[in-house]
């Protein structure tokens, strides 16, 4: 890995199989010491169980579902178990999966998919449509995701956060999207991402991360990203088609693109980062805010950076 740039991490283009996964951006790796160390084991909890899935099938969706399913199941990140609450202390996800020949599947509001990246997975998959709203739990049944009550999501410290984001009247909070992206053998490219949302939200938004082009991309002609921060400008710049068309059709190389993506973001008033990894096996971190935790796989490594300057 490189550092080639303030928050800019780059990393060697590879031949074979690869991961590279984020848990989202914010500012900070925890809020005690003990957090962070969770946030790290289950960083390389997840990098491992991804590349392990791509070593062994070669198939990039397997292995980012996979990573996204262990991120899912930890409870420091706002994804699946652990998710954010709406307003009326509900747990509402949104995911998406995409692959390098332009299928998608996404879902919103999701209530009862344990895993929501599952229940994305099962639309593209199985329906003839890309995105569907809140799916029921006798459909998902259909469709083979399992599903679960949505008091299996809601934590002790989401409560929390909700009561003291209504007190202050603070709607953001941190940001613990989950997202994936992966380089198979032949140069297929998957992403990714899996969110809560935002802590006291309305009933009904819909940020980036479930929205193909936005929050989530993938085409096999330029990258595959997956994105993390305030969903709303993420979705104004359609960050994730516009760091993916900067490489294709301006040259722009991974770290350039996403960069310039960043600044747009900011002049929407927004923070946070993105993942990139191109057909050639380049990846990209990049992000505005504090701090990104993410991690990188490959034949030769298997290391999460969730610390703040994201070196070991």
């Amino acid at each position: 890995m490189t550092r080639i740039a303030d928050k800019t991490f780059r990393f060697g283009a590879v031949e074979g199989p690869m991961i590279l996964i984020h848990a989202g951006a914010g500012d900070s790796c925890g809020e005690t010491p003990e957090q962070a160390e969770q946030i790290r084991v289950d960083l390389k909890k997840a990098v491992r169980a991804g590349f392990d899935a791509l070593k062994k099938t070669d198939d990039a969706s397997e292995a980012v579902c996979a990573a996204i399913h262990v991120l899912e199941d930890a409870t420091e990140f706002n994804a699946g178990r652990g998710a954010a609450l709406t307003e009326d202390g509900k747990a509402q996800m949104d995911a998406c999966l995409m692959t390098g020949d332009g299928d998608a599947g996404s879902v919103f509001g999701v209530t009862c998919a344990k895993h929501p990246i599952d229940a994305a997975k099962a639309v593209k998959e199985c329906t003839k449509h890309v995105c569907m709203d809140n799916p029921s739990e006798e459909l998902l049944g259909q469709l083979g995701v399992e599903t679960v009550e949505n008091e299996y999501f809601i934590t002790d410290a989401r409560r929390e956060m909700l009561a003291k984001a209504k007190e202050d009247g603070d709607d953001w909070g941190k940001h613990g999207t989950v997202g994936a992206v992966a380089r198979n053998s032949e140069g297929i490219v998957v992403a990714g991402t899996s969110t809560g949302g935002i802590t006291n939200q309305m009933n009904g938004r819909i940020g980036d991360s479930p929205l193909p082009g936005c929050g989530t991309y993938a085409n096999n002609r330029s990258a595959a990203i997956s994105c993390t921060g305030i969903g709303e400008a993420f979705i104004k710049e359609t960050a994730a088609v516009q760091i993916a068309d900067r490489m294709r059709f301006a040259g722009q190389d991974p770290a350039e693109a996403s960069r310039i993506v960043l600044d747009g973001i900011e002049s929407h008033h927004g923070d946070g980062g993105v993942i990139v990894m191109s057909p050639h096996g380049e990846a990209v971190v990049a992000f505005n805010s504090e701090m990104m935790n993410f991690a990188f796989a490959d034949d030769d490594q298997a290391i999460p950076f969730p610390l703040e300057d994201g070196l070991e």
